[in-house]
Protein backbone atom coordinates (compact mmCIF):
# COMPACT_ATOMS: atom_id res chain seq x y z
CA UNK A 1 0.00 0.00 0.00
CA UNK A 2 1.10 3.54 -0.60
CA UNK A 3 2.04 5.74 2.32
CA UNK A 4 -1.02 7.92 1.75
CA UNK A 5 -3.44 4.96 1.82
CA UNK A 6 -1.81 3.54 4.95
CA UNK A 7 -2.16 6.93 6.65
CA UNK A 8 -5.89 7.08 5.83
CA UNK A 9 -6.43 3.52 7.06
CA UNK A 10 -4.57 4.25 10.31
CA UNK A 11 -6.65 7.41 10.87
CA UNK A 12 -9.89 5.54 10.26
CA UNK A 13 -8.84 2.66 12.52
CA UNK A 14 -8.05 5.03 15.38
CA UNK A 15 -11.39 6.77 14.84
CA UNK A 16 -13.18 3.40 14.79
CA UNK A 17 -11.52 2.29 18.03
CA UNK A 18 -12.84 5.37 19.83
CA UNK A 19 -16.45 4.96 18.64
CA UNK A 20 -19.23 3.05 20.34
CA UNK A 21 -20.36 0.07 18.23
CA UNK A 22 -23.99 1.20 18.57
CA UNK A 23 -23.37 4.63 17.02
CA UNK A 24 -24.28 5.22 13.36
CA UNK A 25 -20.82 6.69 12.74
CA UNK A 26 -19.29 3.31 13.69
CA UNK A 27 -20.96 1.56 10.75
CA UNK A 28 -20.06 4.39 8.37
CA UNK A 29 -16.42 4.18 9.42
CA UNK A 30 -16.37 0.38 9.29
CA UNK A 31 -17.93 0.34 5.83
CA UNK A 32 -15.33 2.84 4.58
CA UNK A 33 -12.53 0.69 6.00
CA UNK A 34 -13.98 -2.39 4.31
CA UNK A 35 -13.88 -0.61 0.96
CA UNK A 36 -10.36 0.67 1.57
CA UNK A 37 -9.08 -2.81 2.37
CA UNK A 38 -10.80 -4.62 -0.50
CA UNK A 39 -9.55 -2.37 -3.30
CA UNK A 40 -6.65 -4.01 -5.18
CA UNK A 41 -4.27 -1.05 -4.66
CA UNK A 42 -1.16 -2.62 -6.16
CA UNK A 43 -2.73 -5.07 -8.59
CA UNK A 44 -2.11 -4.15 -12.21
CA UNK A 45 -2.51 -6.29 -15.29
CA UNK A 46 0.49 -6.25 -17.57
CA UNK A 47 -0.29 -4.80 -20.98
CA UNK A 48 0.15 -6.88 -24.10
CA UNK A 49 2.50 -4.94 -26.39
CA UNK A 50 2.45 -7.47 -29.22
CA UNK A 51 0.56 -5.63 -31.99
CA UNK A 52 0.39 -8.78 -34.17
CA UNK A 53 -1.26 -10.74 -31.36
CA UNK A 54 -3.68 -7.85 -30.75
CA UNK A 55 -4.54 -7.78 -34.49
CA UNK A 56 -5.22 -11.53 -34.39
CA UNK A 57 -7.51 -11.11 -31.38
CA UNK A 58 -9.44 -8.27 -33.05
CA UNK A 59 -9.76 -10.28 -36.30
CA UNK A 60 -10.92 -13.32 -34.35
CA UNK A 61 -13.60 -11.32 -32.52
CA UNK A 62 -14.83 -9.11 -35.38
CA UNK A 63 -15.33 -9.69 -39.07
CA UNK A 64 -14.89 -6.54 -41.13
CA UNK A 65 -14.69 -3.22 -39.29
CA UNK A 66 -11.18 -2.77 -40.71
CA UNK A 67 -11.09 1.00 -40.13
CA UNK A 68 -12.08 0.55 -36.48
CA UNK A 69 -9.54 -2.24 -35.90
CA UNK A 70 -6.80 -0.22 -37.64
CA UNK A 71 -7.49 2.76 -35.38
CA UNK A 72 -7.34 0.55 -32.28
CA UNK A 73 -4.03 -0.95 -33.42
CA UNK A 74 -2.66 2.57 -34.08
CA UNK A 75 -3.72 3.53 -30.57
CA UNK A 76 -1.96 0.45 -29.14
CA UNK A 77 1.20 1.08 -31.19
CA UNK A 78 1.49 4.69 -30.02
CA UNK A 79 0.81 3.62 -26.41
CA UNK A 80 3.52 0.97 -26.71
CA UNK A 81 6.02 3.52 -28.03
CA UNK A 82 5.12 5.96 -25.25
CA UNK A 83 5.18 3.20 -22.66
CA UNK A 84 1.71 3.93 -21.22
CA UNK A 85 -1.97 3.60 -22.06
CA UNK A 86 -3.06 5.39 -18.88
CA UNK A 87 -5.93 7.84 -19.21
CA UNK A 88 -6.80 7.18 -22.83
CA UNK A 89 -10.37 7.69 -23.95
CA UNK A 90 -11.89 6.19 -27.08
CA UNK A 91 -15.36 7.39 -28.03
CA UNK A 92 -17.44 4.90 -30.02
CA UNK A 93 -20.60 6.13 -31.66
CA UNK A 94 -23.23 4.15 -33.51
CA UNK A 95 -26.73 2.73 -33.40
CA UNK A 96 -27.60 -0.12 -31.03
CA UNK A 97 -26.29 -3.52 -32.03
CA UNK A 98 -23.31 -2.53 -34.18
CA UNK A 99 -20.71 -3.89 -31.74
CA UNK A 100 -19.49 -1.00 -29.61
CA UNK A 101 -19.51 -3.06 -26.41
CA UNK A 102 -17.91 -6.10 -28.03
CA UNK A 103 -15.19 -3.89 -29.53
CA UNK A 104 -14.52 -2.65 -25.97
CA UNK A 105 -14.28 -6.25 -24.76
CA UNK A 106 -11.90 -7.04 -27.62
CA UNK A 107 -9.72 -4.04 -26.77
CA UNK A 108 -9.46 -5.32 -23.19
CA UNK A 109 -8.62 -8.81 -24.44
CA UNK A 110 -6.07 -7.47 -26.91
CA UNK A 111 -4.40 -5.38 -24.19
CA UNK A 112 -4.53 -8.26 -21.71
CA UNK A 113 -6.59 -6.22 -19.25
CA UNK A 114 -9.78 -6.81 -17.29
CA UNK A 115 -13.01 -5.38 -18.74
CA UNK A 116 -15.76 -3.55 -16.88
CA UNK A 117 -18.90 -2.02 -18.37
CA UNK A 118 -21.43 0.18 -16.66
CA UNK A 119 -24.40 1.96 -18.10
CA UNK A 120 -25.33 5.53 -17.26
CA UNK A 121 -28.56 5.46 -19.27
CA UNK A 122 -31.37 6.91 -17.17
CA UNK A 123 -28.99 7.93 -14.40
CA UNK A 124 -30.46 10.89 -12.52
CA UNK A 125 -28.50 11.04 -9.29
CA UNK A 126 -24.89 12.08 -9.84
CA UNK A 127 -24.03 10.46 -6.51
CA UNK A 128 -24.44 7.05 -8.15
CA UNK A 129 -21.60 7.95 -10.50
CA UNK A 130 -19.21 9.81 -8.20
CA UNK A 131 -20.24 8.14 -4.93
CA UNK A 132 -22.27 9.11 -1.90
CA UNK A 133 -20.98 11.18 0.97
CA UNK A 134 -19.61 8.98 3.71
CA UNK A 135 -21.92 10.62 6.24
CA UNK A 136 -24.88 8.69 4.85
CA UNK A 137 -25.60 5.26 6.23
CA UNK A 138 -25.27 2.79 3.38
CA UNK A 139 -23.16 5.20 1.32
CA UNK A 140 -21.58 3.61 -1.72
CA UNK A 141 -18.41 4.68 -3.51
CA UNK A 142 -18.60 5.85 -7.12
CA UNK A 143 -18.89 3.58 -10.13
CA UNK A 144 -15.18 3.78 -10.98
CA UNK A 145 -14.13 2.68 -7.49
CA UNK A 146 -16.68 -0.15 -7.66
CA UNK A 147 -15.24 -1.03 -11.08
CA UNK A 148 -11.72 -1.33 -9.65
CA UNK A 149 -12.94 -3.53 -6.80
CA UNK A 150 -15.07 -5.81 -8.98
CA UNK A 151 -12.48 -6.18 -11.74
CA UNK A 152 -9.72 -6.90 -9.23
CA UNK A 153 -7.30 -4.61 -11.04
CA UNK A 154 -6.33 -0.94 -10.85
CA UNK A 155 -6.12 -0.63 -14.64
CA UNK A 156 -9.17 -2.23 -16.27
CA UNK A 157 -10.63 -1.15 -19.59
CA UNK A 158 -13.80 0.68 -18.59
CA UNK A 159 -16.73 1.09 -20.96
CA UNK A 160 -19.18 3.80 -19.94
CA UNK A 161 -22.24 2.88 -21.95
CA UNK A 162 -25.30 4.90 -22.98
CA UNK A 163 -23.76 8.30 -22.28
CA UNK A 164 -26.25 9.82 -24.70
CA UNK A 165 -29.09 8.66 -22.40
CA UNK A 166 -27.75 10.11 -19.15
CA UNK A 167 -30.47 11.90 -17.22
CA UNK A 168 -33.19 10.44 -19.45
CA UNK A 169 -35.58 7.62 -18.63
CA UNK A 170 -35.21 4.76 -21.08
Amino acid sequence: LSEEVEKVIETELSKLSSLEPASPEFNVCRSYLEWLTTIPWDTLTEDNTDIKKAADILDEDHYGLEDVKDRILEFMAVATLKGSTQGKILCMVGPPGVGKTSIGQSIARALGRKFYRFSVGGLHDVAELRGHRRTYVGAMPGKLIQCIKVSGSCNPVVLIDEIDKIGRDS
